[in-house]
């Protein structure tokens, strides 16, 4: 374990080192502008496709740029990854809110209750559901929302709002918990199948995985090149537009399953999109804005060199 003795610099002094490392800055007042709003650690990590290889440890960074590259290169990368996430957060905000919808009135119509989510006996797992209704009951106490109140105000019992008032105020990743935790397999498959989902499993899985890619987005962090930890789930039907991987597991058996990068998630968020809105425009919107990327640059999102000419997204 090694003490961490780096000293903090000022931005004059990140820009006399990007200049060292080989990035030619044609306007420092403009490169001071950014690095001072942005960050110099954030956008560092737009830098990688950049930089040269690291001939002497080819696992490490080189911090040393290719010849020719401008700070203008790295700015532009950081906004296009900036304006995919808006286009990411556009798609699970449709997923999110067709998703919380249908659950409520599946719920409240099903067993006849409006408050049908107070009722432990409907869900799979007692003691999460009461970890759940006490998040919940927390939630609403602290809300400002108009309809919260105007329930409090005018009613007591039962002391917590209906189903379709309480899944406003949830999280995703809440909402998840929710569905994965409802006993109903019958009413949750007839939601995942309105959203292309084949099994009740596989929806539960990807709700798991897009609530980590929603967290992304919303917290402004790098979306871009990265390889996420959550793994979606095996989607036959998709098999064929995703990209997959071969891994070995600990008992020594092969097994395929999708890889780990943008390009299945954003394969997955389209096939839900076009069951929510068949004329939906979204996919065609974020290709566009993919395609104004440098091809090694796709790449690293998990993109094929010659995705274009395949079936990519159906």
């Amino acid at each position: 374990m090694t003490h961490y003795n780096k000293p903090p610099l000022t931005i004059e002094q990140h820009i006399n080192q990007l200049k060292e490392r080989g990035l030619v800055i044609t306007d420092p007042i403009v490169a001071e502008q950014y690095l001072t709003n942005i960050g110099y650690y954030r956008l560092s990590a737009y830098c990688l496709p950049f930089e040269q290889l690291n001939e002497t440890e080819p696992s490490k960074r080189s911090h040393k740029f290719k010849k020719a590259t401008k700070f203008d290169d790295i700015l532009n990368l950081y906004i296009f990854d900036r304006k995919l996430r808006l286009l990411m957060m556009e798609a699970i905000e449709r997923i999110e809110v067709a998703i919380r919808t249908q659950w409520a009135n599946e719920m409240s119509l099903t067993h006849n209750d409006p408050h049908a989510f107070m009722n432990t006996e409907l869900f799979n797992d007692p003691w999460k559901h009461q970890r759940q209704l006490s998040k919940v009951t927390n939630e609403l106490k602290d809300s400002n929302e108009v309809f919260i109140n105007h329930y409090k105000k005018h009613y007591n019992q039962p002391f917590l709002p209906p189903i379709w008032a309480m899944v406003e105020i949830i999280t995703f990743g809440s909402l998840s918990q929710w569905y994965s935790n409802t006993k109903d397999n019958k009413l949750k498959a007839k939601i995942a199948k309105s959203l292309g989902m084949p099994t009740v499993e596989v929806m539960q899985g990807t709700l798991h995985s897009l609530t980590l890619i929603r967290n992304i987005c919303a917290h402004h962090s790098r979306l871009w090149n990265r390889r996420f930890t959550m793994q979606l789930p095996a989607i036959r039907k998709l098999k064929q537009q995703m990209r997959i991987e071969k891994i070995t597991t600990k008992s020594g058996d092969v097994q395929e399953q999708p890889r780990r990068e943008l390009f299945n998630y954003i394969v997955v968020i389209s096939h839900m999109m076009l069951k929510i809105q068949p004329d939906s425009s979204w996919t065609s919107r974020l290709i566009s804005h993919i395609q104004t990327l440098d091809i090694n640059q796709q790449v690293m999102m998990g993109f094929s060199a010659d995705w274009q000419e395949s079936d990519f997204i159906k």
